[in-house]
């Protein structure tokens, strides 16, 4: 094949291409209509690769004129949400076919999109059966007088130890918190526990004690969905905060925390203000105080208000809880607490000959409710903690890891190989999106879609999903008839970034895929969730008109 070294002048270019358009013209009156023809495809053929390879002539949007993206545009141009980045993906299911796109390539910060890859490589490598088991060991049974030496509450990454009862059921019946550490602790009378002469160990090195990603946001660790990561986890790791204004104005405010009212110190600073005004209080804890710090105003006419907060270390709250639900059936805890962990030095560290097998007596076991089950808090509630021990059992679980590390070795390695993501298209960073650092392009968030839609596992991964107008975080959106019902799709929301991914049924009876994600948008979260919900809607109407 010839080769050409040189380049053209551009002149020289321009020259020759007059020349032939010239001879062009002259001898295409001579070819017959089919050879025509073909000139006519090869021409356009040319012109389009020619554009391809200009950015001047390859506009951001090459699709611009379509009507869906005139709708959308129009949507967009009614706020400033049109100087946010925004990235849609629509696939027909069936075929997977994609139907739709704009900048669907691009990276995203997907927020608790993220949540979707987190439970779907945990149904795909755990299974819908897996089981969480939380067990109280002793180095040996009792002795003739019931005693034992050192008690052992063992973690193993259950993220249902408390209030939540199952099957989940949306704004569903609740239990006491501590229920399952009374049913252990009359479990451990049963077999005979009458004294602990040593300590109450609280074993939480079945994860590795990193309790917070290391790109979380400071000022998220004060509150619920920012709680620390633990293998025991006791109430989502976090207290209800109630704030009730005062019978009048001026006086302070009443603030009360549950289910364990005396766990951290309040100073309340909270006043009641008159009727009608705003409302505006905060909360501060600094690193390692267990004193909250609570200030600013609530009005007279306000409703009592509840807030969460995160627990500064869970496994040692858990286990004060058991040492009293023991203390309360006569059994005798002589010695201390020891929260028991697993440092990060020592999960790197080069490993050690085995272990032998342990052999301690199981005196006490709880069991979770099966791994399907668990998801539907995780994406119905878009529960941040359980998404990050669903991680970390991930990596414990394939991996001997159960650390971030070694859930984000695992989770990737179920993205490349078998959904079929190329590197590129996502970064994780955390398994529950409150990392700022998390990207996601919606065109992975589809691939993703598709490959849960043609599993075995589908029927659990779908019943997961908040339904539009019902429940989850859906609850409240997409109330209007025509789509009440017909959106099963995962939220997201942080700061200046609103997601929305998932499945649309269309009246036709057809399926689709779709992912919406929109970034830097400098408007208030109201505002920028409605647009984002305008636009899905729009999506929706245009499909079930077009009949796909």
């Amino acid at each position: 094949m010839p080769k050409f070294p040189h380049r053209l002048h551009p002149k020289s270019t321009l020259v020759l291409l007059l020349l032939l358009s010239a001879l062009a013209v002259q001898t295409t009156a001579l070819l017959p209509a089919d050879q025509l023809r073909q000139a006519a495809m090869l021409a356009d053929a040319v012109g389009a690769r020619r554009n391809a390879a200009s950015p001047a002539a390859n506009p951001r949007h090459a699709h611009k004129e379509l009507p869906l993206d005139k709708q959308i545009d129009k949507i967009l141009s009614a706020s400033d949400a049109q100087r946010g980045s925004w990235g849609i993906e629509v696939v027909d299911l069936e075929s997977g076919r994609s139907l739709y796109e704009r900048d669907a390539n691009h990276l995203f910060i997907p927020a608790s999109n993220m949540k979707m890859f987190t439970t779907a490589a945990a149904l795909e490598k755990l299974g819908p059966g897996y089981i969480f088991h939380t067990t109280v060991e002793s180095d040996a049974a009792p002795d003739a007088q019931g005693r034992v030496w050192d008690l052992y509450l063992v973690g193993r990454g259950d993220p249902n130890l408390g209030v939540r009862t199952f099957p989940y059921v949306y704004h569903g019946l609740s239990q006491p918190a501590d229920k399952f550490l009374q049913e252990m602790a009359d479990q451990v009378k049963a077999r005979g526990v009458r004294e602990v002469v040593g300590k109450l160990v609280a074993d939480d090195s079945y994860f590795v004690w990193e309790p917070f990603a290391p790109n979380w946001a400071a000022d998220d660790l004060d509150w619920g969905y920012g709680a620390p990561v633990s293998a025991l986890a006791f109430n989502d790791n976090l207290l209800t905060l109630h704030v009730k204004p005062g019978l009048n104005a001026g006086d302070e405010a009443e603030v009360r925390l549950s289910p364990v009212a005396d766990y951290y110190l309040l100073r309340n600073h909270i006043q009641t203000s008159a009727k009608g005004t705003e409302k505006s209080y905060f909360l501060e804890r600094q690193p390692g105080s267990m004193e909250l710090d609570l200030w600013g105003k609530i009005p007279v006419d306000d409703g009592e208000n509840d807030d969460t907060v995160a627990i500064a270390n869970p496994p040692q709250l858990m286990a004060e809880q058991f040492r009293k639900a023991l203390r309360a059936r006569g059994i005798v805890v002589q010695g201390p607490i020891e929260v028991r962990h697993s440092t990060r030095l020592e999960a790197d560290s080069p490993p050690n000959p085995a272990p032998p097998p342990s052999t301690r007596i199981v005196l006490a076991e709880h069991t979770s409710p099966p791994l399907s089950e668990a998801i539907k808090v995780v994406n119905k509630e878009s529960e941040n903690l359980h998404a990050e021990m669903l991680l970390r059992t991930l990596g414990r679980v394939q991996n001997n890891r159960g650390s971030l590390a070694g859930g984000l070795e695992a989770l990737n390695a179920f993205t490349t190989k078998q959904v079929g993501i190329v590197p590129g298209e996502t970064y994780f960073s955390d398994g529950s999106g409150l990392s700022r650092e998390d990207l996601v392009a919606p065109h992975a968030a589809a691939k993703l879609l598709l490959y849960m839609a043609r599993s075995p596992n589908f029927q659990a991964y779908f019943s997961s999903l908040p339904v539009s107008g019902v429940d989850g975080t859906l609850a409240h959106r997409f109330l209007v008839d025509e789509v009440k019902g017909k959106i099963h799709a995962k939220t997201g929301s942080v700061e200046h970034v609103h997601t929305l991914s998932g499945y649309m049924d269309l009246p036709s009876g057809k399926r689709l895929v779709f992912s919406i994600m929109t970034n830097n948008l400098a408007i208030a979260n109201k505002p920028g969730q409605g647009t984002l919900d305008e636009i899905a809607l729009e999506i929706y109407r245009w499909f079930a008109e077009q009949g796909t």
